[in-house]
């Protein structure tokens, strides 16, 4: 063979071994690349079965399935083999690079490269077969769940069908978990606060009069289950019902914890039509008569972190006018039977306030602690009226001229091995705990240890040693001053809005008294509203929306009990906004663009009881109030009556 043919063919032979070995070196990467990350979550998950195993030794609460630890084992046997196929191919290009032109050796590393490709293919095949079977036996859908999971995705307005009930002020003010929620622990309670007073046959099974309104889930009309498998619902002696002492709240824990350990799993919860009211009619009606339904993420995780308590007002050392009304915030939504309840000379005593003189014995003061915004906010109101504000609403009033002192109780530990409170199984608790039944850590050390005297040594009431007081005085004066809008974002006819930008509304606060920090429970759906409307808003059914509230310091951060409280900012989460389609030739001006029109209420009051009305902002500085006969302010523009006129906002 001339010279030349003989360069060009050792050439091709080059060419074709360098672009053979890029190949294997690719696909290899590639491939280690998964099975790295696979043998990570393995070890990752290695580590949860100790712990399960010693769960189901007796040292800790148990919740793995068969379907999930046979996963694992099966998981960790494909990994194995597949790491072994993937050093097989690699060796055996090296091989066919090195052969050196040995027709043996090249068909050997040739025949070797084949077979470890074909396994490569057949394990990545099996792990997406093994991934859903046991994605059906253990309901989470597996892969097709997380691709088609979560109901609160940005999309068409069929996977928001049934959840118009939240926000119109008639039906729902709010749950948790919120609609779309992600990362939720897997030992979660389901809460739902209704806007009727709610009959506790629909939510307790087999309830009568006379009866503790607590008890197994009534099935029939809460349907929780995965969205993957919606047959598989929870049964009435898988979850505990506890109707709030209101009548307004339902509480649901899960017997077991949801999900599984291995990957997150996407849960709906449906209320049914047959749902009553205190007075036997149907809470689904007209636009609504479907019910309702939300998804959810449930994480992989389990809560055991205590809560704390982020702040509290009024602020410790100070001096306030009688009509202020106690406000403790918590850094985590609370369960509602552990915070909320009626003190009339006996009752409800897992929050107390005293009044004292000096030298005098303290005494507990009558009233009720509402819980509000999001599960997070308790206030205390009294039962000692004082006068009327600027609504013609009835204020009511501390003791003037008295000290005032409180304590927050921690519950009562089932062991002292972790967080979870006693009564976990009866959802009665002698303290605070949070949605994961946690006890209070009332000191802030993030250990949960119990109530003050508790047996097992407890010192998490609050105040501890090493939290802030909680004590101030109150004077014999009436604040009056109403709240002040500052700002709103986005602001009045802003256009091109992102779609799931929430509505800010910002309010002025006076350092000296307080008057723009909000009262949470007049932050609900009848204070603060959004209305749609469009083309795409024609289904009353599909737009939700609710408001929560958080108070801010000087430096924008969330206050605490010892820093300022300059402002309340409250935002209103919502449904996606539907953009608007682009207008054809001979669309009149404006007929294809989707409008949304929030609205703030006069109902919204400030810590002093006092309403937004008559109407108040902020104008270049100087605080501006809505002059008779108008009493509000609307796009910035003084108008009568109750509601603005309805000022159309892209």
């Amino acid at each position: 063979m001339p010279e030349k043919c003989r360069i060009q063919a050792k050439t091709r032979s080059l060419y074709g071994k360098a672009i053979l070995w890029c190949a294997v070196l690719s696909f290899g990467c590639l491939l280690g690349a998964s099975l790295a990350n696979t043998a990570n979550a393995q070890l990752d998950e290695s580590q949860v079965v100790v712990g399960e195993t010693a769960e189901a030794a007796g040292l800790a609460q148990t919740t793995t399935d068969l379907p999930t630890i046979i996963g694992r084992l099966i998981y960790i046997a494909l990994s194995t083999v597949g790491i072994i196929f993937l050093a097989l191919l690699l060796y055996s290009g090296y091989q066919y690079m090195t052969a050196g032109g040995d027709p043996d050796k090249i068909k050997s590393a040739v025949s070797r490269i084949r077979n470890a490709v074909i396994g490569l293919l057949v394990i990545a095949f099996s792990f997406v077969i093994v991934n859903f079977i046991l994605g059906w036996l253990t309901g989470d859908g597996s892969i097709w769940g997380s691709v088609t999971g979560g109901g609160g995705q940005a999309g068409g307005l069929g996977q928001w069908g049934n959840s118009g009930g939240l926000g119109n002020g008639q039906i729902l003010e709010y749950h948790y978990p919120e609609p779309g929620q992600m990362g939720v622990p897997r030992n979660t309670a389901i809460v739902i606060t209704f806007i009727d007073k709610i009959d506790p046959a629909s939510v307790i099974n087999g309830w009568t009069a006379g009866n503790p309104t607590s008890g197994e889930l009534n099935a029939t009309n809460f349907l929780i289950h995965p969205e993957a498998n919606k047959n598989q619902n929870l049964l009435p002696n898988q979850a505990l019902a506890v109707l709030s002492e209101d009548g307004h709240t339902v509480m649901i824990k899960p017997a077991e914890l949801l999900g599984n350990a291995t990957k997150p799993t996407w849960y709906e919860v449906k209320l049914e039509n047959d749902i009553l009211n205190a007075s036997g009619t149907k809470i689904f009606q007209g636009d609504f008569s479907e019910g309702y339904v939300w998804s959810f993420e449930v994480s992989t995780q389990v809560d055991n972190s205590p809560p704390k308590v982020q702040s509290i007002i009024p602020i410790s050392g100070g001096i306030y006018a009688r009509n202020i009304v106690v406000q403790i915030n918590f850094n985590e939504p609370m369960f509602p039977a552990s915070v909320a309840g009626i003190y009339n000379g006996g009752g409800f005593q897992n929050l107390q306030l005293y009044q004292s003189d000096a030298g005098a014995n303290p005494l507990q003061i009558n009233g009720e602690y509402r819980l509000s915004n999001g599960y997070r906010t308790v206030e205390f109101i009294t039962t000692d009226e004082c006068g009327l504000n600027s609504c013609l609403v009835k204020m009511f009033c501390l003791p003037a001229s008295k000290t005032i002192n409180g304590i927050i109780k921690a519950a009562s530990l089932l062991d002292n091995q972790s967080a979870l409170a006693a009564g976990f199984e009866t959802g009665v608790f002698n303290g605070a705990v949070d949605m994961a039944f946690n006890s209070l850590d009332g000191d802030g050390d993030g250990l949960a240890t119990g109530p003050l005297g508790d047996p097992a040594g407890g010192a998490d009431d609050y105040p501890s040693i090493n939290s802030p007081p909680f004590a101030f005085q109150t004077s014999a004066a009436i604040e009056r001053d109403p709240p002040f809008i500052k700002m709103v974002d986005p602001d009045v006819l802003s256009d091109q809005i992102v779609l799931d930008k929430n509505v800010d509304v910002y309010w002025l606060s006076d350092p000296n008294n307080m008057n723009g920090v909000l009262l949470g429970y007049t932050v609900n759906s009848k204070s603060f509203r959004i209305y749609a409307e469009g083309p795409q808003e024609d289904d009353a059914d599909t737009w939700w929306f609710y408001s929560k509230m958080k108070n801010i310091d000087d430096n924008g951060e969330e206050a605490t009990s010892t820093t300022s409280h300059a402002q309340s900012l409250v935002s209103i989460y919502h449904r996606p906004y539907q953009p608007s389609a682009i207008p054809k030739p001979g669309d009149p001006p404006g007929s294809t663009l989707n409008w949304y029109d929030p609205y703030v209420r006069h109902y919204v009051m400030n810590v002093y009881q006092n309403c937004y009305n008559p109407a108040a902002r902020l104008d270049q500085g100087i605080k501006r109030m809505a002059t008779p006969p108008n009493s509000n302010y609307c796009n910035n523009v003084e108008q009568g009556g109750e509601y603005c006129n309805f000022i159309k906002k892209p």
